[in-house]
């Protein structure tokens, strides 16, 4: 391939996102359909970069499609295999066709680990897209960045995911974004907050424990108090009982998806009836549930499928179109923005060397690109985008408008 002709059109596919499957289109080959094994000429386990790519490129998703947070999993796959067709249609990897063996790792670090391991051996798999929980995503990452194997993450938001060369992460940290609750509280006057976050997540326990104390001190609201629940914890009634004595004018929930209905719902039957408010685990219709009861729950995500910017809205239209009016939640839209970034690092290197991979995912983080998540942009290895504040209006979650 010529270097000229591969570069230009990769910075062409940067301006917009490269979402160029617009409603309707026929979508060229499924992932998985070719289990020729793809190593080829230029396999991943050696060489030098720029010899070309084989018929096939593998992929190994390490997913939870099974357990607690399968619903992060299930969702984050769909966006991989909406992806994957436009990547062929799109033409972007030539005649190249991109084979995604999923895996699922369930609820086990150990297993996740076990499923990097098996990639890394394996010469034909030119890259991993990393599981979604953060305690599996910290037993992946050294394995990975050691044995040099190229690994895009999908949530894991904790520290210890990014950590070398390696390493790449699709969804931004909470954190970086989270500012938006602190001026959500300032702006309604909150003076006092309580906590609560669940002690077996480690993005949630440093939303909890020091993001939250931070935007206290920043937006001039008092923390009364920080408690933590376990990770599968159903029953909120203590904790609930003890912030609404308290009486706080927010209570920052920092807890995984199925558990924001019962800690909101017993909240309110507590008698608590200040702001509430969370994190993008919020989303995704995990406060379908509650309903009515949960109204006016806000939380700052990295997504919405409702957020006004051409990319996203090109995005949903496919996203739609492919799963019968679905409307796309936040693990889709990552998981397609990985799949894609993965993609153009290929491209990029025209190679399946995974050290020429992992460079050029390097260079396309250079550059950013706009996706489903809107203008993604990169410190080092780790993905930005600007957030958006949303509100549970009791059947759906919309946009906040800013100083609403």
């Amino acid at each position: 391939m010529d270097t000229r002709v591969r570069t230009g059109r990769r910075r062409a596919l940067s301006g917009a996102g490269a979402l160029l499957l617009a409603a309707g289109l026929v979508a060229c080959t499924s992932p998985g359909s070719d289990s020729s094994g793809g190593s080829g000429s230029g396999g991943a386990g050696g060489g030098g970069g720029g010899e070309g790519l084989p018929d096939t490129v593998r992929v190994m998703s390490i997913r939870a499609l099974t357990g607690p947070v399968s619903f992060a999993g299930l969702n984050a796959q769909k966006g991989i295999d909406l992806a994957v067709e436009q990547i062929e249609a799109d033409g972007l990897l030539g005649e190249t066709t991109i084979e995604v063996d999923s895996r699922d790792s369930a609820t086990s670090p150990q297993e996740a680990a076990s499923f990097a391991s098996q990639a890394i051996a394996d010469p034909g798999y030119v890259a991993i897209i990393g599981p979604e929980a953060s305690a599996q995503a910290t037993a992946v990452s050294p394995i990975v960045d050691q044995q040099g194997m190229p690994t895009v993450y999908v949530q894991a938001g904790s520290e210890g995911v990014v950590i070398g060369d390696y390493t790449f992460r699709i969804t931004p940290p909470a954190a970086s974004y989270f500012d938006l609750a602190g001026e959500y509280a300032e702006q309604q006057g909150v003076t006092t907050a309580s906590v609560l976050f669940n002690s077996g997540n480690p993005t949630l326990v440093q939303l909890g424990q020091e993001v939250v104390p931070e935007l206290a001190s920043e937006h001039g609201f008092e923390v009364l108090s920080t408690g933590g629940v376990e990770a599968t914890q159903q029953d909120f009634t203590t904790p609930a009982s003890s912030i609404a004595g308290e009486g706080p004018d927010a209570a920052f929930l920092m807890v995984q998806g199925p558990q924001y209905p019962v800690a909101i719902t017993q909240l309110r039957q507590a008698g608590y009836d200040g702001e509430l408010i969370g994190m993008s685990a919020a989303g995704a219709g995990n406060l379908s549930s509650a309903g009515e009861g949960a109204a006016g729950f806000v939380w700052p995500t990295n997504f919405t499928a409702d957020q006004d910017v051409e990319s996203t809205r090109t995005f949903v239209e496919a996203y739609r179109e492919k799963y019968d009016g679905e409307a796309p939640n936040n693990y889709a839209a990552e998981a397609y923005d990985a799949m894609w970034f993965l993609a153009r690092g290929i491209a990029e290197a025209d190679s399946t060397d995974r050290t020429a991979v992992q460079e050029g995912l390097a260079t396309v983080a250079g550059e950013g690109f706009d996706g489903a998540q809107g203008e993604i942009t990169f410190e080092g290895n780790d993905a930005r985008v600007p957030g958006v504040l949303v509100r549970w209006d009791g059947t759906a979650e919309v946009p906040v408008e800013a100083g609403s």
